[in-house]
């Protein structure tokens, strides 16, 4: 799930505090995305969608190595129907098994795809894949295709989007429609000036610049030297 780089609606406003230029942000996002699809890419056997707002439009996301038949427009008005709608649309040209993550993931490892992926094998529709975030929201979630004329399970409706209550809400709305929810680990977003901070953070240490290159390359340019200090977090 990602927005054109250069989009009429600029990416990343919540981090204006520390990168004040807009441009500035378009860059960085763009590097987000290029990590992305990238660590997306690396998976062996997996297909890779990049599901584009209609507002921002297709333009721009070739930089990222996507290619046009790559691309599939989001519809629908709130994130709920966004996301279900891909769901629908991805299901609907024969994926069995479909793992949604968004855009502000960088150093996501591959590792958390390919095992919401493995969870979901030979479960067919009975089962979702979450992926809690930090702040309460969820970073991957996961679901396998309905059967015959099934719709959906209806994991959208209800859910109190960007609020630390998304994540509970979605594993509650997956228990009324009756599918088991297998948790993975945390992980945080970069979409506040605290999410940028340990991404800095993390940024500093190998392992971090080698999931995300060009992430790194960005904000070194950006904002200088990346912060040493260790991270202290559950990753």
């Amino acid at each position: 799930m990602a927005r054109s780089p250069h989009g009429a609606r600029p990416p990343k406003t919540r981090l204006a505090g520390v990168l004040p230029d807009e441009q500035d942000r378009r860059r960085l996002y763009a590097a987000f995305l290029a990590d992305s699809v990238s660590g997306c890419r690396a998976i062996e056997g997996v297909t890779v969608r990049v599901a584009y707002t209609e507002d921002g439009g297709s333009g721009g996301f070739d930089e990222a190595g996507v290619a046009p038949d790559q691309l599939i427009r989001q519809r629908g008005g709130d994130l709920g129907d966004r996301e279900r709608g891909v769901f629908e649309d991805l299901f609907r040209d024969g994926f069995f098994s479909v793992v949604m993550i968004g855009s502000d993931l960088p150093t996501l490892p591959s590792a958390r795809i390919v095992e919401a992926l493995d969870r979901l094998v030979g479960q067919g529709p009975e089962r979702a894949v979450l992926g809690p975030a930090t702040d309460g929201g969820y970073y991957l979630i996961g679901l396998g295709a309905p059967t015959g004329n099934a719709s959906v399970p209806d994991l959208f409706s209800g859910i109190r989007w960007g609020t630390p209550s998304a994540c509970t809400d979605t594993v509650a709305a997956a228990g009324r429609c009756g599918l088991a929810v297998d948790l993975l680990g945390a992980w945080y977003d970069v979409d506040d000036e605290a999410g940028f901070a340990r991404l800095r953070q993390e940024l500093a240490t190998e392992e971090g610049r080698r999931r995300a290159p060009a992430t790194a390359r960005a904000l070194k340019e950006l904002v200088g030297e990346l912060s040493g200090d260790r991270l202290t977090s559950d990753f």
